[in-house]
């Protein structure tokens, strides 16, 4: 592998032909990985994710910041089961097109049976608030399970708010994909 640094002008042009095709001219054949690895091998790799778990469940859960995971797994369930993800990003809507983008991608259509819930993104990617810091402490305490704050802190703080709020009909099973490290970042 072999990385490079891009500019953040660059970057923010990272998948416009004229950056690949510069990149093209100075390194030749190459493997551009997208930025959180989404693409439509991602999104094959991860419709594999709901067959190895061996619980019947409704509702299937997981973190969103590129949409690749989320788009997989949705894609990977037979009838019934939804997904739902939760968006680690401030104005995070937008995951909605990228996902179903991926899913075209990947199987010529959108599977229809997943929704992002934008709520508890705790200010944007990497961010935290003290409400999102409280749970993780709390979730810890209660659990013995540290969460990432990045990632998994903000789907289960969304699940278990949503169960709170009886946004799930009783008797629901609900899974978390537990996507990041199992160790807090400080």
């Amino acid at each position: 592998m072999r990385l490079t640094y891009l500019d953040r002008t660059t970057y923010r042009a990272k998948n416009s032909p004229s950056v690949v095709e510069g990149l093209r001219k100075e390194f030749g054949r190459f493997y551009l990985l997208p930025e959180g690895g989404s693409n439509a091998l991602a999104v094959h790799g991860c419709a594999e994710l709901p067959t190895e778990i061996d619980v019947p469940f409704d509702v299937i859960c997981c973190p969103v910041g590129t949409g690749g995971t989320l788009a997989g797994i949705a894609a990977g369930l037979g009838p019934g089961p939804r997904a739902l993800g939760f968006s680690v990003l401030r104005g995070g809507e937008f995951l909605r097109g990228d996902v179903t983008g991926l899913q075209i991608a990947a199987y010529g259509r959108p599977s229809g049976n997943w929704t992002i819930d934008c709520d508890f993104h705790a200010g944007g990617y990497a961010r935290r608030n003290r409400e999102l810091d409280t749970f993780i402490t709390d979730f810890a305490d209660r659990h013995g399970m540290p969460l990432d704050p990045t990632y998994t802190a903000k789907m289960m703080w969304g699940i278990l708010s949503l169960a709170e709020r009886r946004a799930f009909a009783p008797g629901t099973t609900v899974i978390a994909v537990i996507t990041g490290p199992m160790t807090p970042v400080p």
